[in-house]
């Protein structure tokens, strides 16, 4: 072999490895390592640990929350269209939630029963939701579930970000994702992505104030459309603080606003109110 043929040999090779170096180093900087034969490992600060209990303990004491069913006058917003009405929101610890508008232009569901979901708009007309739009937490509307959630499944990845006055008030910002095993280091990689929520916390009384992640078009998982859901006015139902104000920011923009009217924890909603009301399409 000539100089010239050994000199590109060598060179491909530290090429290659050095791809590999960063494409390694990009998985572990995103809270998980992965090869081909060791499922991702989810990383759980104890900071973030104990910032979630002080939260939780704050919400709910000492009690467990199953399931909760909210009743709610609501304003939708959608570009020109403004619609009121009632809301009923209802969520699991099992990742299952079922909301429905019942607004001045019609009626309107979401469904999400784990990564599968389902909306409907004022045609009655179902659709499936997208895969990537069903890897944040089902139970958005309310964060006593969420963090439970949180703190039961050790898959999530969790980190405290330290103080964090970006919302125009000093709070305590904590991340999670879920990391999980694909059948590439990149398709975990991408549910990684897809699952991260932040979540921002007053610093004295522990409350949930804000949950921030992404929703994507339909047809295009990579583009990011930043979702807000601002808690407020906390008040104490059967022992557990819940937010009778939520509002959710779409791209910074006020979408819905909800004052919540009624609250009913631990019913024993039956799993059968989350059924899907269409064929579910392909998972990541």
């Amino acid at each position: 072999m000539s100089k010239r043929a050994l000199y590109s040999t060598i060179t491909s090779i530290i090429r290659s490895a050095i791809v590999c170096a960063l494409a390694s180093a990009q998985l572990c900087s995103l809270g998980f390592s992965q090869t081909s034969t060791t499922p991702p490992t989810a990383t759980r600060g104890p900071q973030a640990l104990t910032l979630i209990a002080s939260s939780l303990k704050a919400l709910t004491g000492s009690v467990t929350v199953h399931d909760v069913t909210l009743q709610a006058t609501a304003s939708y917003v959608a570009g020109s269209d403004e619609e009121t009405g009632t809301a009923t929101l209802t969520a699991t610890s099992k990742q299952e939630s079922f909301v429905q508008f019942n607004l001045s232009g019609g009626t309107r569901q979401e469904i999400r029963n784990g990564v599968l979901g389902a909306w409907s708009g004022s045609d009655g007309a179902a659709h499936c939701m997208a895969t990537p739009n069903c890897r944040t937490d089902a139970s958005w509307f309310f964060p006593a579930l969420t963090l439970e959630v949180i703190s039961a499944d050790p898959s999530l990845a969790v980190s405290y970000l330290g103080p964090d006055s970006s919302k125009g008030a000093p709070l305590l910002h904590l991340q999670v994702a879920r990391a999980q095993s694909a059948d590439t280091a990149s398709a975990s990689a991408e549910i990684l992505r897809l699952s991260t929520m932040d979540i921002y916390f007053a610093p004295q009384s522990f409350l949930p104030l804000v949950l921030d992640f992404n929703v994507h078009p339909d047809n295009n998982g990579n583009t990011n459309l930043p979702v807000e859901i601002q808690f407020g006015n906390f008040q104490s139902t059967s022992g557990v603080l819940a937010p009778l104000r939520i509002q959710k920011l779409l791209q910074g923009t006020l979408t819905l606003d909800l004052t919540v009217t009624s609250v009913l924890l631990n019913s024993g909603v039956p799993d059968g109110q989350f059924a899907l009301a269409c064929a579910p399409g392909g998972q990541l």
